[in-house]
Protein backbone atom coordinates (compact mmCIF):
# COMPACT_ATOMS: atom_id res chain seq x y z
CA UNK A 1 0.00 0.00 0.00
CA UNK A 2 2.84 2.39 0.83
CA UNK A 3 4.49 1.72 -2.52
CA UNK A 4 1.17 2.20 -4.28
CA UNK A 5 0.65 5.54 -2.57
CA UNK A 6 4.18 6.65 -3.41
CA UNK A 7 3.70 5.83 -7.08
CA UNK A 8 0.41 7.70 -7.15
CA UNK A 9 1.85 10.80 -5.48
CA UNK A 10 4.80 10.90 -7.89
CA UNK A 11 2.56 10.37 -10.92
CA UNK A 12 0.52 13.37 -9.75
CA UNK A 13 3.61 15.52 -9.01
CA UNK A 14 2.48 16.01 -5.42
CA UNK A 15 6.02 16.18 -3.91
CA UNK A 16 6.65 19.31 -5.99
CA UNK A 17 3.17 20.84 -5.95
CA UNK A 18 2.49 20.49 -2.22
CA UNK A 19 5.27 22.80 -0.94
CA UNK A 20 4.49 25.29 -3.72
CA UNK A 21 0.79 25.32 -2.82
CA UNK A 22 1.45 25.72 0.90
CA UNK A 23 3.85 28.62 0.33
CA UNK A 24 1.58 30.32 -2.21
CA UNK A 25 -1.48 30.04 0.03
CA UNK A 26 0.37 31.40 3.05
CA UNK A 27 2.09 34.23 1.18
CA UNK A 28 -1.18 35.51 -0.30
CA UNK A 29 -3.30 35.14 2.85
CA UNK A 30 -0.89 36.70 5.36
CA UNK A 31 -1.19 40.30 4.05
CA UNK A 32 -4.97 40.12 4.48
CA UNK A 33 -4.59 39.20 8.13
CA UNK A 34 -2.38 42.24 8.75
CA UNK A 35 -5.19 44.79 8.32
CA UNK A 36 -8.31 45.64 10.32
CA UNK A 37 -10.74 45.39 7.40
CA UNK A 38 -12.62 42.06 7.52
CA UNK A 39 -13.61 42.34 3.87
CA UNK A 40 -10.00 42.85 2.81
CA UNK A 41 -9.02 39.83 4.87
CA UNK A 42 -11.68 37.76 3.16
CA UNK A 43 -10.63 38.85 -0.34
CA UNK A 44 -7.03 37.84 0.33
CA UNK A 45 -8.20 34.56 1.86
CA UNK A 46 -10.35 33.67 -1.15
CA UNK A 47 -7.50 34.37 -3.54
CA UNK A 48 -5.12 32.35 -1.37
CA UNK A 49 -7.48 29.38 -1.33
CA UNK A 50 -8.09 29.63 -5.08
CA UNK A 51 -4.35 29.76 -5.75
CA UNK A 52 -3.69 26.80 -3.47
CA UNK A 53 -6.31 24.53 -5.04
CA UNK A 54 -5.18 25.63 -8.51
CA UNK A 55 -1.58 24.60 -7.87
CA UNK A 56 -2.60 21.26 -6.42
CA UNK A 57 -5.33 20.82 -9.02
CA UNK A 58 -2.74 20.30 -11.73
CA UNK A 59 -2.11 16.94 -10.11
CA UNK A 60 -5.69 15.75 -10.57
CA UNK A 61 -4.54 14.07 -13.76
CA UNK A 62 -1.45 12.16 -14.80
CA UNK A 63 0.76 12.25 -17.85
CA UNK A 64 -1.12 9.35 -19.46
CA UNK A 65 -4.70 9.40 -18.21
CA UNK A 66 -5.99 7.06 -20.94
CA UNK A 67 -3.34 4.46 -20.15
CA UNK A 68 -3.97 4.72 -16.43
CA UNK A 69 -7.67 4.00 -16.87
CA UNK A 70 -6.77 0.48 -18.03
CA UNK A 71 -5.16 -0.33 -14.67
CA UNK A 72 -7.11 -2.39 -12.15
CA UNK A 73 -7.30 0.42 -9.59
CA UNK A 74 -10.36 1.69 -7.66
CA UNK A 75 -10.00 5.10 -9.25
CA UNK A 76 -13.14 6.61 -7.72
CA UNK A 77 -11.73 6.16 -4.22
CA UNK A 78 -8.29 7.44 -5.14
CA UNK A 79 -9.71 10.48 -6.89
CA UNK A 80 -12.11 11.25 -4.05
CA UNK A 81 -9.35 10.98 -1.47
CA UNK A 82 -7.06 13.18 -3.57
CA UNK A 83 -9.64 15.94 -3.92
CA UNK A 84 -10.55 15.86 -0.22
CA UNK A 85 -6.85 16.05 0.65
CA UNK A 86 -6.48 19.15 -1.54
CA UNK A 87 -9.38 20.90 0.18
CA UNK A 88 -8.13 19.95 3.66
CA UNK A 89 -4.59 21.11 2.90
CA UNK A 90 -5.44 24.58 1.65
CA UNK A 91 -8.08 24.96 4.36
CA UNK A 92 -5.53 24.15 7.07
CA UNK A 93 -2.94 26.58 5.71
CA UNK A 94 -5.45 29.41 5.26
CA UNK A 95 -6.92 28.82 8.71
CA UNK A 96 -3.48 29.25 10.26
CA UNK A 97 -2.42 32.30 8.25
CA UNK A 98 -5.42 34.32 7.05
CA UNK A 99 -7.32 35.44 10.13
CA UNK A 100 -10.63 34.83 8.33
CA UNK A 101 -13.53 33.11 10.15
CA UNK A 102 -13.07 29.34 10.25
CA UNK A 103 -16.54 28.73 8.81
CA UNK A 104 -15.79 30.88 5.79
CA UNK A 105 -12.43 29.21 5.18
CA UNK A 106 -13.95 25.72 5.33
CA UNK A 107 -16.86 26.69 3.08
CA UNK A 108 -14.69 28.40 0.49
CA UNK A 109 -12.04 25.67 0.47
CA UNK A 110 -14.70 23.05 -0.22
CA UNK A 111 -16.43 25.06 -2.93
CA UNK A 112 -13.24 26.09 -4.71
CA UNK A 113 -11.92 22.53 -4.59
CA UNK A 114 -15.15 21.44 -6.23
CA UNK A 115 -14.67 24.01 -8.98
CA UNK A 116 -11.13 22.75 -9.49
CA UNK A 117 -12.39 19.19 -9.90
CA UNK A 118 -15.08 20.32 -12.36
CA UNK A 119 -12.50 22.20 -14.43
CA UNK A 120 -10.21 19.18 -14.46
CA UNK A 121 -13.02 16.87 -15.58
CA UNK A 122 -14.20 19.32 -18.25
CA UNK A 123 -10.95 20.79 -19.57
CA UNK A 124 -8.11 18.58 -18.32
CA UNK A 125 -5.88 18.82 -15.26
CA UNK A 126 -3.63 21.41 -16.88
CA UNK A 127 -6.59 23.81 -16.92
CA UNK A 128 -7.93 22.91 -13.49
CA UNK A 129 -7.00 26.41 -12.30
CA UNK A 130 -9.43 28.20 -14.61
CA UNK A 131 -12.73 27.93 -12.71
CA UNK A 132 -11.49 28.60 -9.13
CA UNK A 133 -9.35 31.58 -10.10
CA UNK A 134 -11.99 33.01 -12.45
CA UNK A 135 -14.71 32.75 -9.80
CA UNK A 136 -12.46 34.18 -7.09
CA UNK A 137 -11.54 37.09 -9.34
CA UNK A 138 -15.15 37.79 -10.26
CA UNK A 139 -16.26 37.66 -6.63
CA UNK A 140 -13.50 40.06 -5.63
CA UNK A 141 -14.68 42.83 -7.97
CA UNK A 142 -18.42 42.41 -7.30
CA UNK A 143 -19.74 43.68 -3.94
CA UNK A 144 -21.01 40.79 -1.78
CA UNK A 145 -24.64 41.92 -1.65
CA UNK A 146 -27.75 39.98 -0.59
CA UNK A 147 -29.86 41.11 -3.56
CA UNK A 148 -30.33 40.38 -6.38
CA UNK A 149 -30.09 36.63 -5.92
CA UNK A 150 -27.79 36.22 -8.93
CA UNK A 151 -25.15 38.50 -7.42
CA UNK A 152 -25.58 36.85 -4.05
CA UNK A 153 -24.86 33.47 -5.62
CA UNK A 154 -22.02 34.83 -7.73
CA UNK A 155 -20.27 36.29 -4.69
CA UNK A 156 -20.71 33.26 -2.41
CA UNK A 157 -16.97 33.09 -1.51
CA UNK A 158 -17.13 36.56 0.06
CA UNK A 159 -20.45 36.22 1.83
CA UNK A 160 -20.54 36.03 5.66
CA UNK A 161 -20.08 32.55 7.14
CA UNK A 162 -23.72 32.50 8.29
CA UNK A 163 -25.12 33.19 4.80
CA UNK A 164 -27.25 30.10 4.01
CA UNK A 165 -27.28 30.61 0.24
CA UNK A 166 -23.47 30.82 0.10
CA UNK A 167 -23.19 27.61 2.09
CA UNK A 168 -25.64 25.86 -0.22
CA UNK A 169 -23.76 26.99 -3.34
CA UNK A 170 -20.40 25.93 -1.90
CA UNK A 171 -21.79 22.55 -0.84
CA UNK A 172 -23.36 22.01 -4.25
CA UNK A 173 -20.12 22.85 -6.05
CA UNK A 174 -18.11 20.64 -3.71
CA UNK A 175 -20.48 17.67 -4.10
CA UNK A 176 -20.85 18.06 -7.86
CA UNK A 177 -17.12 18.42 -8.36
CA UNK A 178 -16.33 15.44 -6.15
CA UNK A 179 -18.82 13.11 -7.83
CA UNK A 180 -17.98 14.24 -11.36
CA UNK A 181 -14.24 13.92 -10.87
CA UNK A 182 -14.50 10.62 -8.97
CA UNK A 183 -16.56 9.07 -11.78
CA UNK A 184 -14.98 10.64 -14.85
CA UNK A 185 -11.52 11.65 -13.72
CA UNK A 186 -9.54 14.33 -15.47
CA UNK A 187 -10.19 14.86 -19.15
CA UNK A 188 -7.38 13.11 -21.07
CA UNK A 189 -4.83 15.43 -22.62
CA UNK A 190 -4.34 14.86 -26.32
CA UNK A 191 -0.69 14.51 -27.27
CA UNK A 192 0.53 14.98 -30.85
CA UNK A 193 1.37 11.75 -32.68
CA UNK A 194 4.86 10.59 -31.77
CA UNK A 195 5.09 12.98 -28.82
CA UNK A 196 5.81 11.74 -25.31
CA UNK A 197 4.39 13.31 -22.18
CA UNK A 198 6.81 14.63 -19.62
CA UNK A 199 6.88 13.54 -16.02
CA UNK A 200 6.60 10.25 -14.25
CA UNK A 201 4.05 8.27 -16.21
CA UNK A 202 3.94 5.32 -13.86
CA UNK A 203 0.54 4.60 -12.43
CA UNK A 204 -0.44 2.76 -9.28
CA UNK A 205 -1.31 -0.43 -11.12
Amino acid sequence: MTRLLGLYLRSRRVPVALPAAVIATAVVSVPGAAGDDPQRTLVFTVFALALGVSVLGNGLGGAHETLERTAAVPWARWRSGHLVAIAVTVCAVASLTSGAPAGTVIRDAAGLAGLTALASAAFGHQLAWTLPLAWAGTAAVVPPVAQPVLLHVLTWPLQPPDAPAATVVAAALAATGLVTYAVRGSRPVDHPPGATASGDSRCPA
